[in-house]
Protein backbone atom coordinates (compact mmCIF):
# COMPACT_ATOMS: atom_id res chain seq x y z
CA UNK A 1 0.00 0.00 0.00
CA UNK A 2 3.07 2.47 1.39
CA UNK A 3 4.85 1.31 -1.96
CA UNK A 4 1.46 2.54 -4.17
CA UNK A 5 0.89 5.67 -2.81
CA UNK A 6 4.81 6.22 -3.15
CA UNK A 7 4.54 5.45 -6.79
CA UNK A 8 1.41 7.44 -7.31
CA UNK A 9 3.35 10.61 -5.48
CA UNK A 10 6.13 9.92 -8.00
CA UNK A 11 3.47 10.27 -10.85
CA UNK A 12 2.09 13.34 -9.55
CA UNK A 13 5.45 15.28 -9.15
CA UNK A 14 6.80 14.37 -12.55
CA UNK A 15 2.75 15.42 -14.09
CA UNK A 16 3.38 19.00 -12.18
CA UNK A 17 6.72 19.31 -13.64
CA UNK A 18 5.93 18.40 -17.34
CA UNK A 19 3.38 20.87 -16.99
CA UNK A 20 5.31 23.44 -16.27
CA UNK A 21 8.05 23.07 -18.56
CA UNK A 22 5.65 22.82 -21.40
CA UNK A 23 4.23 25.91 -20.42
CA UNK A 24 6.31 28.03 -23.02
CA UNK A 25 5.98 26.55 -25.74
CA UNK A 26 1.66 26.23 -25.37
CA UNK A 27 2.24 30.04 -24.86
CA UNK A 28 3.61 30.24 -27.88
CA UNK A 29 1.38 28.07 -29.53
CA UNK A 30 -1.45 30.04 -28.24
CA UNK A 31 0.52 33.29 -29.80
CA UNK A 32 0.97 31.87 -33.11
CA UNK A 33 -3.24 31.75 -33.38
CA UNK A 34 -4.14 34.55 -33.02
CA UNK A 35 -3.38 38.19 -34.69
CA UNK A 36 -2.34 40.19 -31.05
CA UNK A 37 -1.92 39.94 -27.22
CA UNK A 38 -1.92 43.36 -26.01
CA UNK A 39 -4.34 42.08 -22.90
CA UNK A 40 -5.27 38.97 -20.39
CA UNK A 41 -6.51 37.44 -23.71
CA UNK A 42 -5.91 37.39 -27.12
CA UNK A 43 -7.77 38.80 -30.02
CA UNK A 44 -8.27 37.33 -33.69
CA UNK A 45 -7.72 33.68 -33.95
CA UNK A 46 -6.42 32.56 -37.62
CA UNK A 47 -4.47 30.08 -38.51
CA UNK A 48 -2.63 31.90 -41.75
CA UNK A 49 0.80 31.97 -40.15
CA UNK A 50 0.82 28.16 -40.21
CA UNK A 51 -1.01 28.40 -43.61
CA UNK A 52 1.88 30.79 -45.14
CA UNK A 53 4.63 27.74 -43.59
CA UNK A 54 3.11 25.56 -45.48
CA UNK A 55 3.17 26.89 -48.90
CA UNK A 56 6.61 27.96 -48.36
CA UNK A 57 9.09 25.81 -50.54
CA UNK A 58 12.04 27.45 -48.46
CA UNK A 59 10.89 26.55 -45.38
CA UNK A 60 10.97 23.01 -45.68
CA UNK A 61 14.21 23.14 -47.36
CA UNK A 62 15.64 25.11 -44.23
CA UNK A 63 14.19 21.95 -42.26
CA UNK A 64 16.00 19.49 -44.80
CA UNK A 65 19.05 21.64 -44.45
CA UNK A 66 18.71 21.61 -40.65
CA UNK A 67 17.65 17.78 -40.28
CA UNK A 68 20.74 16.75 -42.60
CA UNK A 69 23.11 19.14 -40.73
CA UNK A 70 21.98 17.67 -37.22
CA UNK A 71 21.89 13.56 -38.50
CA UNK A 72 25.25 13.62 -39.99
CA UNK A 73 27.77 15.24 -37.37
CA UNK A 74 26.59 13.23 -34.77
CA UNK A 75 26.23 9.77 -36.65
CA UNK A 76 29.47 10.64 -37.36
CA UNK A 77 30.88 11.18 -33.99
CA UNK A 78 29.09 8.83 -32.45
CA UNK A 79 30.46 6.00 -34.60
CA UNK A 80 34.23 7.37 -33.83
CA UNK A 81 33.54 7.67 -30.29
CA UNK A 82 32.65 3.89 -30.18
CA UNK A 83 35.24 2.84 -32.00
CA UNK A 84 37.76 4.82 -29.80
CA UNK A 85 35.71 2.97 -26.55
CA UNK A 86 36.12 0.02 -28.29
CA UNK A 87 39.67 0.47 -28.67
CA UNK A 88 40.10 1.58 -24.74
CA UNK A 89 37.91 -0.88 -23.51
CA UNK A 90 39.54 -3.77 -25.21
CA UNK A 91 43.25 -3.21 -25.78
CA UNK A 92 44.02 0.38 -23.79
CA UNK A 93 42.12 0.50 -20.83
CA UNK A 94 45.01 3.09 -19.16
CA UNK A 95 43.30 5.24 -22.26
CA UNK A 96 40.40 6.20 -20.21
CA UNK A 97 41.91 9.21 -18.95
CA UNK A 98 43.18 10.60 -21.80
CA UNK A 99 40.50 10.36 -23.49
CA UNK A 100 38.41 11.66 -21.27
CA UNK A 101 40.49 14.87 -21.24
CA UNK A 102 39.93 15.72 -25.12
CA UNK A 103 36.62 14.94 -25.12
CA UNK A 104 35.41 17.49 -22.35
CA UNK A 105 38.04 19.89 -24.08
CA UNK A 106 34.51 21.68 -26.47
CA UNK A 107 33.31 22.49 -23.64
CA UNK A 108 35.70 25.49 -22.86
CA UNK A 109 35.79 26.81 -26.95
CA UNK A 110 31.23 26.83 -27.45
CA UNK A 111 29.60 29.70 -28.39
CA UNK A 112 31.55 32.11 -31.15
CA UNK A 113 34.90 31.03 -30.46
CA UNK A 114 34.87 28.11 -32.27
CA UNK A 115 33.40 28.66 -35.30
CA UNK A 116 35.69 31.88 -35.85
CA UNK A 117 38.77 30.23 -35.22
CA UNK A 118 37.24 27.18 -37.54
CA UNK A 119 37.09 30.18 -40.26
CA UNK A 120 40.38 31.66 -39.29
CA UNK A 121 42.33 28.61 -40.30
CA UNK A 122 40.15 26.61 -42.82
CA UNK A 123 38.77 29.91 -45.08
CA UNK A 124 41.75 29.73 -47.50
CA UNK A 125 42.49 25.91 -47.24
CA UNK A 126 42.15 23.77 -50.28
CA UNK A 127 38.63 21.60 -50.84
CA UNK A 128 36.76 20.23 -48.96
CA UNK A 129 38.25 21.86 -46.14
CA UNK A 130 37.25 25.31 -47.13
CA UNK A 131 33.40 24.46 -48.00
CA UNK A 132 31.22 26.03 -45.59
CA UNK A 133 29.18 22.81 -45.07
CA UNK A 134 32.06 20.22 -44.59
CA UNK A 135 33.51 22.86 -42.25
CA UNK A 136 29.60 22.88 -40.37
CA UNK A 137 29.51 19.53 -39.91
CA UNK A 138 33.38 18.96 -38.29
CA UNK A 139 32.55 21.73 -35.94
CA UNK A 140 29.51 19.98 -35.18
CA UNK A 141 31.20 16.94 -34.73
CA UNK A 142 32.99 19.00 -32.11
CA UNK A 143 30.25 20.66 -30.45
CA UNK A 144 28.53 17.06 -29.44
CA UNK A 145 31.31 15.24 -28.69
CA UNK A 146 31.67 15.72 -25.18
CA UNK A 147 27.91 14.81 -24.92
CA UNK A 148 28.10 11.65 -27.10
CA UNK A 149 31.40 10.75 -24.97
CA UNK A 150 29.95 11.08 -21.92
CA UNK A 151 26.79 9.27 -22.73
CA UNK A 152 28.65 6.22 -23.82
CA UNK A 153 30.96 6.34 -21.34
CA UNK A 154 28.16 6.43 -18.58
CA UNK A 155 26.52 3.71 -19.82
CA UNK A 156 29.69 1.55 -20.09
CA UNK A 157 30.21 1.49 -16.94
CA UNK A 158 26.76 0.98 -16.06
CA UNK A 159 27.09 -2.51 -17.75
CA UNK A 160 30.54 -3.22 -16.80
CA UNK A 161 31.98 -3.54 -20.19
CA UNK A 162 35.20 -5.17 -18.85
CA UNK A 163 33.79 -7.46 -17.10
CA UNK A 164 30.77 -8.57 -19.77
CA UNK A 165 33.80 -9.04 -21.80
CA UNK A 166 35.76 -11.07 -19.82
CA UNK A 167 32.61 -12.66 -19.83
CA UNK A 168 31.68 -13.73 -22.98
CA UNK A 169 35.91 -14.45 -24.13
CA UNK A 170 35.15 -17.30 -21.73
CA UNK A 171 32.16 -18.53 -23.55
CA UNK A 172 34.52 -18.23 -26.67
CA UNK A 173 33.00 -15.19 -27.98
CA UNK A 174 36.11 -12.51 -29.94
CA UNK A 175 36.62 -9.50 -28.95
CA UNK A 176 35.15 -7.90 -31.70
CA UNK A 177 31.90 -9.98 -31.57
CA UNK A 178 31.45 -9.21 -27.99
CA UNK A 179 31.95 -5.53 -27.65
CA UNK A 180 29.55 -5.09 -31.23
CA UNK A 181 26.96 -8.05 -30.38
CA UNK A 182 26.61 -8.26 -26.97
CA UNK A 183 28.08 -4.94 -25.12
CA UNK A 184 26.61 -2.42 -27.89
CA UNK A 185 23.21 -3.85 -27.37
CA UNK A 186 23.09 -3.04 -23.79
CA UNK A 187 24.03 0.78 -23.89
CA UNK A 188 21.94 1.55 -26.93
CA UNK A 189 19.39 3.05 -24.37
CA UNK A 190 22.13 5.33 -23.34
CA UNK A 191 23.61 5.89 -26.78
CA UNK A 192 20.15 7.07 -27.86
CA UNK A 193 19.35 9.52 -25.12
CA UNK A 194 22.83 10.79 -25.76
CA UNK A 195 21.92 11.30 -29.94
CA UNK A 196 18.91 13.16 -28.64
CA UNK A 197 20.49 15.29 -26.51
CA UNK A 198 23.11 16.12 -28.90
CA UNK A 199 20.36 16.91 -31.76
CA UNK A 200 18.48 18.98 -29.38
CA UNK A 201 21.54 21.38 -29.05
CA UNK A 202 22.81 21.19 -32.82
CA UNK A 203 19.12 21.92 -33.55
CA UNK A 204 18.78 24.91 -31.60
CA UNK A 205 22.04 26.56 -32.47
CA UNK A 206 22.26 29.85 -34.11
CA UNK A 207 25.71 31.13 -33.75
CA UNK A 208 27.72 28.27 -35.55
CA UNK A 209 25.31 28.01 -38.18
CA UNK A 210 25.29 31.66 -39.01
CA UNK A 211 28.74 32.28 -38.49
CA UNK A 212 30.10 29.34 -40.61
CA UNK A 213 27.59 29.06 -43.21
CA UNK A 214 25.24 32.25 -42.96
CA UNK A 215 23.50 32.46 -46.51
CA UNK A 216 25.68 29.43 -48.10
CA UNK A 217 23.37 27.18 -46.33
CA UNK A 218 20.51 28.84 -44.80
CA UNK A 219 18.66 25.90 -42.04
CA UNK A 220 15.45 26.44 -39.98
CA UNK A 221 17.42 28.56 -37.46
CA UNK A 222 18.20 31.12 -40.12
CA UNK A 223 14.86 30.95 -41.02
CA UNK A 224 13.24 31.77 -37.65
CA UNK A 225 16.08 34.34 -37.84
CA UNK A 226 14.46 36.35 -40.46
CA UNK A 227 10.97 35.40 -39.28
CA UNK A 228 11.43 37.24 -35.91
CA UNK A 229 11.84 40.39 -37.79
CA UNK A 230 8.92 39.56 -39.83
CA UNK A 231 6.21 38.60 -37.63
CA UNK A 232 5.78 37.88 -33.63
CA UNK A 233 2.88 34.99 -34.43
CA UNK A 234 5.09 33.70 -37.76
CA UNK A 235 7.98 33.13 -35.29
CA UNK A 236 6.00 31.46 -33.16
CA UNK A 237 4.53 28.99 -35.59
CA UNK A 238 7.92 28.21 -36.58
CA UNK A 239 9.15 27.60 -32.94
CA UNK A 240 6.13 24.94 -32.79
CA UNK A 241 6.98 23.11 -36.06
CA UNK A 242 10.41 23.01 -35.31
CA UNK A 243 9.29 21.43 -31.52
CA UNK A 244 7.01 18.92 -33.12
CA UNK A 245 10.25 17.41 -35.66
CA UNK A 246 12.16 17.24 -32.94
CA UNK A 247 9.49 15.56 -30.92
CA UNK A 248 8.51 12.97 -33.73
CA UNK A 249 12.47 12.22 -34.24
CA UNK A 250 12.82 11.54 -30.78
CA UNK A 251 9.65 9.15 -30.81
CA UNK A 252 10.81 7.34 -33.95
CA UNK A 253 14.12 6.40 -32.32
CA UNK A 254 13.35 5.65 -29.19
CA UNK A 255 9.85 3.02 -30.87
CA UNK A 256 13.15 1.61 -33.16
CA UNK A 257 14.62 1.13 -30.14
CA UNK A 258 11.92 -0.50 -28.36
CA UNK A 259 10.40 -2.65 -31.32
CA UNK A 260 14.48 -4.13 -31.73
CA UNK A 261 14.07 -4.85 -28.10
CA UNK A 262 10.87 -6.98 -28.23
CA UNK A 263 12.45 -8.45 -31.49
Amino acid sequence: MAGKKKKTGSMVVLIIVALYLLIPLVLTFLYSLFTEWISILPNGFTLNAYVELFQDSYFWQSIVRTLLISILPIAICTLVVLLAMYVVVVYVPALDKVMKMICTIPYAIQGVILPISVLGLYAGAPEPFSNRVFMLVCTYCIVVLPYVYQGVRNNLDAVSAPRLLEAAQMLGAGKFYAFWRIILPNITNGIMVSVMLAMSIVFGDFVIINTLAGNYFPTGQMYLYSAMRQSGQKASAVIVILFIITLAISLVGFGLQKSKKRR
